[in-house]
């Protein structure tokens, strides 16, 4: 029987971590034995007065403790500890686990990658793009023109949502794409970050309920983080997103909003199927959940033509879709957008009012030229080509280094996402690649809920061919 659950609302924790450390002291003074069953979700959250997605957090949270095991159809289970599971129980609760602990993390990842940078390391962490495929002479054309042709009065404070001229361009790509857009739909921003955190203000509460793909671009996580948010994760397969699972979430826990990045999704690269957009369109307008879709990196789809976006099947506004051109292009443009309609604009473009009035004119009329030019598409072309290029080198040399690994070549972007065996945690291998000279991403950050298989994230966009091969093999000796 589950002993009794006290919850404190002046407690820091957070009330999953709270039903969790409650629940893992039980097992710990042997009240909840061995392969005995924990109530269904939707019991406990009855008997406990919270939400439903409270208590399957704080389940996930047993499970990454090794607590618990989940056992398909029929519920979840305290784990039989064998014969040398002597030692105790590590604490139930970390104090960091705060709405900022995702950042706090990063933080430490970043550091821990900094103090490893010694001459002669290879850095897989950083997943920039590659500088030679930066078009500056052809940009500096274009910001020349715009200081030659373009009136004094331009360079004037100006609309809040973008430069018309811009936001018209961005509206035709989209409509080339398949999404009947224009140009009042489209809202500049300074990246996706910041297209991120509007949002967000406009749309998320503390503990309002976010749905994501998991794993994901912990950047955008981030800023959910930072509102306080619930997460509830979405299962995936080698196409993406599960729609039935999609729908299972919808249906149970009714998320104000759904993440995802359907193209060349960070870290897997994995590119969503039309048919799972179409019906992930169709369970939002159901279940009255908005979704927001990142499609930084579309532009660069290998095998097949990029799939439309998501707001193409969707007549009614309830898609928001942003993208970041920074990695298209060059990081320091530091510019994105918005495509968003109906009453959800009105209230975003107030909130970037608030945030920064408008993103630099300038620069954005610079791009408009260069978007504008014949240069553009070569530049994506010649990009699309070397990044391609260095996936099928990585990845071969991947399967020789590691014949273990299960390497699935990723359908856009320039990242690798490695599982790891069980054998093998995500901090050991991190730790075990840094000793020998090569540095990645860990995992944990990309998982909203904080806890997911052993995994590694192989950034090759900007390493040279030799680079790469000898990176798989320090990977190999690392990994053995």
């Amino acid at each position: 029987m589950i002993p009794a659950i006290a919850l404190d609302a002046r407690d820091p924790r957070p009330l999953y971590v709270q039903i969790a450390d409650a629940l893992a002291t039980a097992i710990e003074r042997g009240e909840l034995a061995p392969d005995e069953r924990l109530p269904a979700i939707r019991t406990l959250a009855h008997d406990l007065d919270v939400a439903l997605v409270t208590v399957s957090q704080a389940y996930e949270t047993l499970a990454a403790r090794g607590r618990v095991t989940s056992r398909a159809g029929r519920g979840t289970f305290v784990t039989a500890r064998g014969p040398h599971d002597d030692a105790p129980f590590a604490r139930t609760w970390e104090p960091s686990l705060g709405r900022f602990a995702r950042g706090e993390r990063m933080e430490g990842v970043m550091e821990r990658l900094a103090e490893a940078r010694v001459p002669g390391v290879i850095s897989l962490a950083s997943a920039h793009p590659a500088p030679e495929t930066f078009p500056m002479a052809e940009f500096a054309r274009a910001m020349q023109r715009t200081f030659a042709d373009d009136k004094p009065e331009l360079m004037q404070y100006r609309a809040s949502t973008g430069d018309p001229d811009l936001c018209a361009t961005l509206a035709e790509g989209l409509a080339a794409r398949g999404c009947d857009a224009g140009a009042g739909e489209i809202i500049v921003t300074s990246g996706a970050q910041q297209a991120a955190d509007l949002i967000a203000s406009v749309l998320l509460t503390e503990r309002a309920v976010v749905a994501s793909e998991s794993p994901t671009y912990p950047g955008t996580l981030g800023v959910f983080d930072a509102r306080g948010v619930s997460y509830v994760e979405v299962r995936s397969d080698a196409d993406g997103v599960r729609i039935d699972d999609v729908e299972r979430v919808f249906a149970e826990y009714r998320p104000r909003l759904f993440s995802i990045c359907p193209i060349a999704e960070n870290p897997t690269g994995t590119v969503l199927p039309a048919r799972r957009g179409r019906a992930i369109v169709e369970l939002a307008r159901r279940y009255d959940v908005v979704v927001l879709e990142d499609q930084t990196g579309w532009t660069f789809a290998y095998d097949a033509a990029a799939p439309p976006p998501l707001a193409a099947y969707d007549p009614e506004g309830r898609v928001v879709m942003m993208e970041s051109l920074s990695k298209s292009i060059f990081p320091a443009l530091r510019i994105g957008y918005l495509r968003v309609k109906g009453a959800l604009r009105d209230s975003i473009e107030a909130a970037k009012v608030r945030t920064d009035s408008f993103t630099s004119t300038l620069t954005q009329r610079a791009l408009w030229r260069y978007l504008r030019a014949p240069a553009y598409p070569r530049h994506l072309k010649s990009a699309r080509g070397l990044y391609r290029h260095r996936r099928d080198l990585f990845v071969e040399a991947l399967a020789l280094a590691l014949p273990w690994a299960e390497v699935a070549p990723p359908q856009a972007g320039t990242n690798v996402w490695l599982r790891l065996p069980q054998r093998l945690s995500t901090q050991a291998a991190f730790e075990r690649c840094a000793r020998e000279g090569v540095l990645v991403m860990p995992a944990d950050p990309f998982y909203p809920t904080r806890t997911g298989p052993p995994a590694l994230r192989l950034s090759f966009g900007d390493l040279q061919d030799d680079a790469l091969r000898e990176a798989a093999q320090r990977l190999g000796r690392a990994l053995a």
